[in-house]
């Protein structure tokens, strides 16, 4: 269980060590790209909720749309979740998580018990002796295993924490950007009994902006260092350098998110997509794949439409 007083010291942390943004070019938008972008989002219809962020990082938008609502997040909080993590054991990322084998041993245990015998057997086999740094990379990436134990991973640094709660209350002492992270609930877990786990856009992006400036408040430098190599990915079409966490449910309501940063020329570009929809006349799944589709083209039109 962690006490206010680390909590406190956290917050008293990110207040002395939060740094400005770096040195960039500002992002020019121009009124071609924000009719692009809110078109596509009308032609999704009116059941489908969405909300944008583009920037540099850590700087103003230089465009959102309703950046400030709650949306759900799915797995693209696990970013923050990362960052947590290793900022934990920043010289232990390649010893095994202290508690896990216990966590995955207790079949009760929320982290683990709406999950099937089999899918915590597979589990178990993945994760009890896994390192801290490969926790991490199989809670965002999902490299090498199954969905379960890719959430599973991501419930047990959750657990770690003293659940979702408090895994909560240090996100929001981390940095007041952070705030519109709300963490209600273990990965998978029913998403009416306490809530949904939330994000507003523009928390995500304080996230992957932090990330992108390599400084985030209280966190050491090679937990930043080692939270970016998890969250690579292969550069994109144009050569740019590609840092991201999707996020995807296909429960109502739908959930799609697209979330990171692109490295160019004129410094990194911050992006975030979230795209919901509650009800619709096919089922979760079709509506999922409409919404996948949607926030990846969106999240193009952002990233090839300025400069």
């Amino acid at each position: 269980m962690r006490t206010t007083s680390l909590v406190l010291s956290l917050f008293l942390a990110a207040c002395a060590t939060r740094k400005p943004a770096a040195d960039a070019l500002p992002l020019v938008v121009d009124q071609q790209l924000r009719t692009a972008v809110v078109a596509s989002l009308k032609e999704l219809g009116p059941k489908v909720e969405a909300a944008v962020w583009l920037s540099r990082p850590m700087q103003p938008a230089a465009w959102e749309y309703n950046s400030d609502a709650d949306m759900p997040v799915a797995s693209a909080i696990k970013a923050a979740y990362l960052v947590e993590l290793f900022a934990e054991f920043p010289g232990d990322l390649d010893a095994p998580l202290p508690d896990a084998a216990e966590v995955l041993d207790n079949e009760k245990h929320p982290a683990i018990a709406h999950f099937k015998p089999e899918q915590r057997t597979l589990a178990n086999q993945a994760l009890r002796s896994a390192s801290v740094r490969r926790l991490g990379e199989a809670m965002i990436t999902g490299k090498g295993i199954d969905n379960a134990t890719y959430n599973i991973a991501a419930n047990l640094v959750t657990a770690h924490f003293g659940g979702p709660e408090w895994l909560q209350v240090r996100l929001l002492a981390r940095d007041p950007s952070w705030q519109g992270l709300k963490v209600r609930r273990y990965m998978l877990a029913d998403r009416t009994a306490n809530g949904d786990n939330t994000a507003t856009a523009a928390a995500l992006a304080a996230v992957h902006g932090m990330l992108a400036n390599s400084a985030v408040p209280g966190v050491d430098a090679r937990a930043i260092t080692a939270a970016r190599e998890v969250l690579k990915r292969p550069d994109d079409a144009v050569g740019r350098h590609v840092f991201a966490k999707d996020g995807a449910l296909d429960s109502w309501p739908v959930t799609r998110v697209e979330a990171g940063w692109h490295e160019t020329a004129n410094g990194p570009i911050v992006h975030v997509v979230m795209l919901q929809q509650s009800q619709g006349s096919g089922s979760a799944s079709e509506a999922g794949a409409r919404l996948g589709k949607a926030a990846k083209s969106i999240e193009q039109l952002l990233l090839n439409g300025v400069r």
